[in-house]
């Protein structure tokens, strides 16, 4: 299913490993959500209250903070005493741990709807639960959308749409590559919140998506096929064992949602060959990249258009 709304929707640096920077196209991430965050016109739910993550090993972890410090991430490693000063729900906490203290999380139904709002503003048409069949074409060219609801005509037609491109692509016989990587979010109630900021560690990857409801995120086994609350189990224990008034948190629910990861590793974002009047924008992760996705796709149709001018 779709996974904009099932997205844990950690914004910032520390969510991945050093390495991943190496592509330019992420390098400028960081910088251009802020850009879109201040263009934004409706609240997006961000909680920008740092992320704290910790390694199976103080080696691990000590490895993971020099490798981004290494490429200029705020990225500290601080001690225990730092780490309950900072999460204090914590019952215990490792020897060392990496803190992005720029890091945090936005709800990603609002940022949606804060995403399409704006596109309003600029003089868009939304056109809500519609969904689509496939490109419309003629020859070579595609020129609009057939939805459930009828056509929708336009001299260029964007695919962003996850995991469905591929099908909607091959209706216009443009073969495209995106994986479909299955990830757990699980929404647990809370009494209050018991973390600060983003917890990630061997045992959970936590944040307070509000003041009475915690998310965490987890991956799905090759294979599964079960009640995705089944999941949540281990979760929920480490979130009883290890927080402070961890016994209070009931499960919610549990959703699995496939992350659209093009095969390649690189985000796809361009002009389909073969055809005219195609864009495909696929990457994963998409919240934190959105901004870079919105400056690149937004260059390749002004270099576009002034070639064809």
């Amino acid at each position: 299913g779709g996974v904009t709304g099932n997205s844990f929707a950690w914004v910032g640096l520390s969510k991945s490993a050093a390495e991943t920077y190496s592509d330019p196209f992420r390098q400028g991430a960081a910088v251009e959500f802020d850009r879109l965050e201040r263009e934004l016109v409706e609240p997006i739910g961000l909680r920008r209250r740092g992320a704290i993550t910790w390694e199976e090993t103080e080696a691990e972890t000590r490895a993971f903070v020099d490798a981004h410090r290494a490429l200029g991430h705020p990225v500290d490693l601080i001690g225990k005493e730092e780490i309950l000063a900072r999460e204090p729900g914590l019952r215990t906490a490792p020897s060392v741990a990496a803190y992005a203290p720029d890091d945090g999380g936005v709800d990603p139904v609002a940022f949606a709807r804060s995403l399409l709002r704006g596109a309003e503003e600029c003089g868009a048409t939304v056109y809500s639960d519609v969904s689509a069949r496939g490109v419309l074409t003629e020859g070579m060219r595609v020129y609009g959308v057939m939805t459930a609801d009828g056509p929708v005509y336009g001299s260029a037609t964007v695919l962003a749409a996850g995991t469905a491109i591929p099908g909607l692509a091959a209706s216009a016989g443009v073969d495209v590559e995106v994986d479909a990587s299955p990830c757990c979010l699980i929404r647990f109630s809370t009494p209050h919140p018991l973390v600060n900021g983003i917890l990630s560690s061997p045992d959970f990857e936590i944040r307070q998506l509000d003041d009475t409801t915690l998310i965490a995120a987890e991956d799905v086994p090759a294979g599964f096929s079960g009640d995705a609350r089944e999941l949540a189990g281990p979760t929920l224990h480490a979130i009883r064992s290890q927080l402070e008034d961890g016994d209070q948190v009931e499960l919610i629910e549990a959703v699995v949602a496939d992350r659209p990861i093009p095969r390649g590793g690189r985000p796809l974002l361009g002009f389909a060959e073969g055809v005219s009047g195609l864009y495909l924008a696929a990457t994963h992760p998409a919240i934190i990249l959105a901004g870079a996705i919105g400056a690149h796709v937004a260059g390749d149709f002004a270099r576009a258009s002034s070639l064809d001018g």
